[in-house]
């Protein structure tokens, strides 16, 4: 199951996208000590880590508090992904995030690492909607190894959050403005492949139920 990980890796990357949190980290830090900024950069992918494992975990108590299909949250996840997917694709509104946008409510010693780094940045609705689909897809036999499966994805995939926040003035420097917006758009069509992937996947399993309560009814 370890030949998993890497799809799972990158079926967390593109809706994650952690380059697009680049300006964002810059802009609330940029008044921080280069202490500080690691310590904001470490502990926002903490926190991420911790909410994406914790949704994977739960998940499964979720689905069977609120009755709730297993295809349903695949479906529900897809169309969310795909939401997101296009709004990367085409942007409303292109207007960088810059440093005298947060300059107001800015403070060197404020703590910007669970809200809004770790969430919604970092481990966003379209993060955890793809780690609960891989959850629902885990079978039953295989419970315990499959989510130490997936949890190793989500570690390796904060992995790259946390080295991209690490070098985040290297990166924006290096990219530049419509470099970050060339990846968005990049990563966009990566998560709308993966959308699409969950929503036959939902549908899929939708008509074989449905085939099956057909099929014994008709009995």
């Amino acid at each position: 199951m370890v030949h998993y990980i890497p799809l799972i890796v990158l079926g967390i990357l593109p809706i994650m996208n952690p380059v697009s949190t680049v300006p964002l980290f810059l802009a609330l830090t940029g008044g921080m000590t280069e202490e500080h900024k690691l310590r904001q950069a470490r502990m926002a992918c903490f926190y991420a880590f911790l909410i994406l494992s914790v949704f994977l975990c739960l998940g499964n108590v979720i689905i069977s508090f609120f009755g709730i299909s297993l295809a349903g949250i695949r479906v529900a996840g897809g169309l969310i992904i795909l939401m997101l997917s296009f709004r990367m694709l085409f942007p409303a509104d292109m207007t960088p995030v810059t440093k005298s946008g947060v300059d107001s409510v800015k403070e060197a010693t404020v703590d910007f690492s669970f809200s809004p780094l770790a969430m919604p940045s970092i481990s966003g609705p379209g993060t955890i909607a793809v780690v609960m689909g891989y959850g629902s897809q885990i079978p039953d036999e295989h419970s315990i190894a499959g989510h130490a499966i997936v949890i190793m994805g989500i570690a390796i995939a904060i992995l790259f959050a946390y080295m991209t926040l690490l070098f985040s003035g290297v990166i924006a420097k290096f990219l530049g403005e419509h470099g970050i917006q060339a990846v968005s758009k990049i990563m966009g069509f990566l998560l709308a492949c993966v959308s699409v992937q969950f929503l036959a996947s939902g549908i899929h399993e939708f008509i074989i139920n449905l085939g099956t309560t057909i099929q014994a009814r008709s009995n």
